[in-house]
């Protein structure tokens, strides 16, 4: 439709300067003395035309060919462009696909190294432990530009860290913070050096702001704060003073928990600590029974051995069918040489699971009261049960 209108208008166009040119009569007379040119008005009009658009030409082919040189550097320069964007585009692809050695060798063959290139290079190189030549590649000059700060300190955190001095990677990070605050990938860093450094106590503020930005879910965000919290418990086994202070900050609900009730409870008993511990375990399983807490409960030597086995024997009422509890229960019937009652639960405990150390247990008490062949025969089904666990464990 709009070629037919362009030829239309082309076809009116020309058969009005045709019937204008036969109109037209005039002619014009230039004079140059001696010489006098007469010439048509239409023919006069053709020559400007005509001249004006040779001028105009012409000067175009002058001023192409004057900036061809120019134009020949310029595609060249973009020419090379392409060929390293593509090599870049390669060295990317390559590291996403896992293949690291290719993707360090697209990177170092760009014709002038760009600083991401090097940065490619280094993070394929942290990936295959390769620290010396990753710290090569973030030292070349190209990368030491203000707007590649940030993967180049996150990268120089990852590798410290890699080689196990989270001290230094906590020290770039802190470098990084300064310059462009904490994203989400220098909080997973930072939590892996926190936990490296154990520095347990700055961990749960770490998993919030990551719940938060969703690397976490608040499941898994809990597991990761339950698990920081129980190991800064044990690691104040030796400071009674740092354990209690601890101790008092965590909320109730969090004390009750059955992984940081047994850790404080054993960083209790290592200090001494029988009664804080037994109290810290019968309040954790009056809210959620837990055998593996009824072990250290019978561990600790309280005051009044006689209301720790009442307490026991609560808990045995509902809880008839736990090996645990009633192995407990007859070490606790054992210390207070309460032997029938001590017997009676150990057996009731092996029924329910031969277990090496209610063997030890019976043979222990047995040997006390004089009955060696019996505490013998116990004391080999022990080494016997307990050497089969360790084969499984291996």
């Amino acid at each position: 439709m709009r070629f037919l209108f362009w030829f239309l208008l082309l076809a009116v166009a020309a058969v009005v300067a045709a019937l204008a040119a036969r109109l037209n009569a005039g002619y014009a007379l230039l004079v140059a003395p001696p010489y006098r040119v007469e010439l048509s008005l239409n023919l006069l009009l053709i020559l400007i035309v005509g001249g004006f658009a040779a001028l105009y030409f012409g000067l175009r082919v002058i001023v192409r060919t004057i900036q061809l040189p120019a134009q020949v550097r310029e595609w060249r320069r973009l020419q090379k462009k392409d060929r390293a964007r593509a090599k870049l585009d390669a060295a990317i692809v390559a590291l996403l696909e896992g293949r690291y050695g290719k993707a360090q060798q697209e990177a170092l063959a760009l014709p002038h190294s760009s600083g991401l290139a090097a940065l490619v290079a280094a993070r394929a190189a942290i990936d295959v432990r390769q620290f010396d030549a990753a710290e090569a590649y973030l030292s070349r000059p190209e990368t030491q530009a203000r707007s590649l700060s940030v993967p180049r300190l996150t990268l120089s955190a990852e590798i410290a860290l890699e080689q196990e001095q989270p001290q230094e990677a906590l020290r770039i990070l802190d470098a990084l913070k300064r310059e462009a605050g904490m994203h989400t990938a220098a909080l997973r860093l930072e939590l892996r050096a926190t936990q490296a450094a154990r520095r347990f106590d700055q961990i749960p503020s770490l998993v919030d702001q990551l719940v938060k930005r969703g690397v976490f879910d608040a499941a898994q965000g809990e597991q990761v704060r339950i698990a920081a919290q129980r190991e800064q418990l044990r690691a104040l086994a030796h400071d009674a003073a740092g354990l209690r202070d601890a101790w008092s900050r965590l909320p109730e609900s969090t004390r009750t928990l059955p992984p940081i009730a047994r850790a404080a409870a054993q960083s209790f008993l290592q200090l001494g600590g029988d009664r804080e511990a037994g109290e810290v375990l019968a309040r954790s399983l009056e809210r959620e029974w837990n055998s593996e807490l009824v072990e250290p409960y019978g561990e600790c030597r309280l005051p009044d051995a006689t209301r720790q086995i009442e307490q026991a024997e609560r808990w045995l009422a509902g809880h008839n069918q736990d090996a645990v509890l009633l192995r407990v229960l007859g070490t606790l019937c054992q210390r207070q040489q309460l032997w029938g009652k001590a017997q009676t639960y150990l057996e009731a405990s092996l029924a329910l699971d031969n277990h090496w150390r209610t063997h030890l247990a019976l043979g222990e008490m047995l040997g006390r009261l004089g009955r060696s062949d019996e505490a013998n025969a116990h004391f080999v089904a022990a080494l016997r049960l307990a050497t089969d666990e360790l084969k499984r464990r291996r």
